[in-house]
C-alpha cells in the first residue's frame, strides 16, 4: 500500500534550542499608548526566565478566551516559578487590545502577542497555512533556550492549563537533577537514584 504524507518542516525541536523571536505585544503594565511594545525571547532567557509560548487561533472566538483567561488567572504561578507567559496569534496587536477592552476577554496580566507576519507560528510549527491561523500549541523553553516540551492541539478542543504549569513544574525539578516519576504532582516524591 502506498501513502500519501505530508512532511512539514518545524525549527521546533524539542530538546533543540527554541526558535528565537521578536513580536509585537500589548504590554500588562501599561497605560494607553504605552500598552504597545514588543517581547523578545533572547531578551527574556538573558533574564534568566522561563518562558511558556502558548498560541491560540483567533480573536473573539468561543475556546480561546477560556484557555487564555485561565492562563491569565495562574499567571501569578507561573511568576512565582520565574516563568514569563507569552500569549499569541496571527491577529494584529490592535485586535488584540480590541478584544481586552471592548470584548469579552478582559484585561491580560502577561504579553498578549501578534504574529502578523506568520513567522514564528510557522517556525514553531503550527501554523496552518491554508487558514492563515495557529493552532493551540504550547511550548515550554528554558533559561538556557532549550525547547524542553511541546503540544499542538488540532480543531477546537481546550487545553488544561492548569496541567501546563504543572509540566512546567516537572521540567524546572528535572533541570535541577530530579528524576521525576510518571504522574508527579507539586509536593510528591521524587525517584531515589541514590547508588549506596
Amino acid at each position: 500500500m502506498k501513502y500519501e504524507n505530508d512532511f512539514y518542516v518545524t525549527g521546533a525541536k524539542v530538546g533543540k534550542q527554541a526558535p528565537r523571536f521578536e513580536m509585537e505585544t500589548i504590554l500588562p503594565n501599561a497605560e494607553g499608548q504605552d500598552r504597545f511594545g514588543n517581547v523578545n525571547l533572547d531578551k527574556l532567557l538573558d533574564d534568566g526566565k522561563w518562558v511558556v509560548l502558548y498560541f491560540y487561533p483567533l480573536d473573539f472566538t468561543f475556546v480561546c478566551p477560556t484557555e487564555i483567561q485561565r492562563f491569565n488567572q495562574l499567571n501569578q504561578q507561573f511568576e512565582d516559578k520565574g516563568a514569563v507567559l507569552i500569549g499569541a496569534s496571527t491577529d494584529s496587536v490592535f485586535s488584540h487590545l480590541a478584544w481586552q477592552e471592548l470584548g469579552d476577554l478582559g484585561r491580560l496580566n502577561h504579553y498578549h502577542a501578534s504574529d502578523n507576519n506568520l513567522k514564528v507560528s510557522e517556525a514553531y510549527g503550527v501554523l496552518d497555512e491554508d487558514k492563515g491561523v495557529a493552532w493551540r500549541g504550547t511550548f515550554i523553553i528554558a533559561p538556557n533556550g532549550t525547547l524542553k516540551a511541546a503540544h499542538v492541539n488540532h480543531g477546537e478542543g481546550g487545553r488544561n492549563v492548569d496541567e501546563i504549569l504543572r509540566t512546567l513544574e516537572v521540567f524546572q525539578n528535572e533541570v535541577a537533577g530530579k528524576l521525576v516519576p510518571c504522574g508527579w504532582e507539586p509536593g510528591k516524591d521524587f525517584i531515589d537514584n541514590d547508588e549506596d
